[in-house]
């Protein structure tokens, strides 16, 4: 249903990328391959998966089928440190440290700059250096501050993680429930403040942008990121 609110067709689908065997980061992943497929009429689209994900191991059973990875046209094994391209595109793997121990995150090299995707992760020294450079850094910000826990990431691991890389906007993502009750602006704002990065939470519906200014739209639209600094125009 929200896909076709945000008139997005899967049968227009060209690959689909699961970082880690979780169910809440691949449970739609089957139902999108069959409309990239055409219900499986057509082996076409590109499956990328961690090799938990796709094989299962570690105490996981693989999150797609046997059937469903048959009828993509490729099937694309997530190893930190590999690259691939998908339609010109290229898309780097990047190193997690989460309680799936094959989990991955993606760099996607598009024509408009780069765009980090880091994963379900805690922090660690191998986060940064692989997320240099990015335009947009998508952080999966599960615990707010004052709330550390073990393989993910809290307001204050973030805030260092984003004065480290220095995007132009940080886009915090798979808010956890703590985080949403102790108030998801004053976690942004701390983030904010601390790395001097636009920070903005995702919400539903929302669209991303990417050209030489970074833009969101909800209800309205904002511009994010200018020469000149940030113009928000829903304010």
């Amino acid at each position: 249903m929200n896909m076709r609110r945000l008139a997005l067709d899967p049968a227009k689908t060209d690959a689909v990328l699961i970082s880690h065997c979780h169910p809440d980061h691949y449970a739609d992943a089957e139902m999108l391959i069959e409309g990239m497929t055409k219900g499986g009429f057509k082996h076409t689209g590109t499956l990328v998966g961690s090799v938990t994900a796709l094989d299962g191991g570690n105490g996981f059973s693989p999150a797609v089928s046997g059937y469903h990875q048959s009828i993509t046209s490729s099937v694309v094994r997530a190893v930190p440190g590999n690259s691939f391209e998908i339609k010109g595109m290229g898309i780097d793997v990047t190193p997690t440290s989460h309680s799936d121990p094959t989990g991955v995150g993606f760099r996607f090299h598009t024509s408009n700059g780069i765009i980090s995707y880091v994963g379900d992760t805690e922090k660690s020294d191998s986060i940064v250096p692989a997320h240099r450079g990015c335009r947009v850094l998508i952080l999966n910000l599960t615990r707010p501050l004052g709330s550390r826990v073990p393989k993910h990431l809290c307001t204050e691991d973030a805030a260092e993680i984003a004065l480290a890389i220095k995007p132009e906007v940080v886009l915090l993502t798979h808010l956890g429930m703590k985080l949403v009750h102790e108030g998801v602006k004053r976690q942004e704002e701390h983030i904010e403040r601390v790395s001097g990065c636009r920070t903005l939470a995702a919400e539903d519906l929302m669209t991303v942008q990417v050209g030489k200014t970074i833009r969101t739209a909800r209800s309205k639209g904002r511009d994010i990121i200018e020469d000149t600094g940030p113009v928000d125009l829903d304010r």
